[in-house]
């Protein structure tokens, strides 16, 4: 049985320093250099990612505590957090093995409205990836910022649906 706030403090935390983050990249301090400008977008574009892989990961791993002998919460936990990107595909992948239906509802939250969340989350994943190699990338705080609402829909949605209270 869950015990605690949902979401837990430490996701919680992770929000509002996204947030926080999201803050300086869209009113910069006056006169900061571009390319402090431009690190600071790649930066948050990273720690969204992180934000949505960190929020599944944690709602998957809270939703099998709740609902498991401790036993089988660590067999079910061992399982989570294994490194796969956080695409689409892999956490409708991820939400099958949970609940059918759910992983049919995530599978038409990234398909509406032209499939938006999916490409915005696709995009995402291979910015990331990107930034992380050392790869050109070509990502300004706009479309930063825009990461950050799109990625937010996506986490809403784990909070929702594996809430372990």
């Amino acid at each position: 049985m869950w015990d605690g706030p949902w979401p837990s403090q430490p996701m919680a935390q992770a929000e509002r320093s996204l947030i926080d983050l999201a803050v300086l990249v869209d009113k910069p301090p006056r006169g900061q250099p571009d390319e402090v400008s431009h690190a600071m977008a790649r930066f948050l574009v990273i720690r969204t990612c992180g934000y949505l892989e960190q929020t599944v990961e944690d709602s998957c791993r809270a939703l099998v505590v709740s609902k498991s002998s401790p036993m089988v919460a660590s067999y079910g936990n061992s399982w989570l957090g294994r490194g796969a990107s956080p695409s689409p595909a892999n956490l409708v992948a991820l939400v099958q093995r949970f609940d059918h239906k759910w992983s049919e509802e995530l599978y038409q939250l990234f398909a509406d409205n032209d499939e938006f969340l999916s490409r915005e989350t696709k995009f995402l994943v291979n910015r990331r990836n990107k930034i992380a190699h050392g790869l050109s990338e070509g990502i300004g705080a706009r479309k930063a910022l825009d990461l950050v609402e799109s990625t937010a829909e996506v986490a809403e949605w784990f909070l929702e649906k594996f809430d372990p209270r």
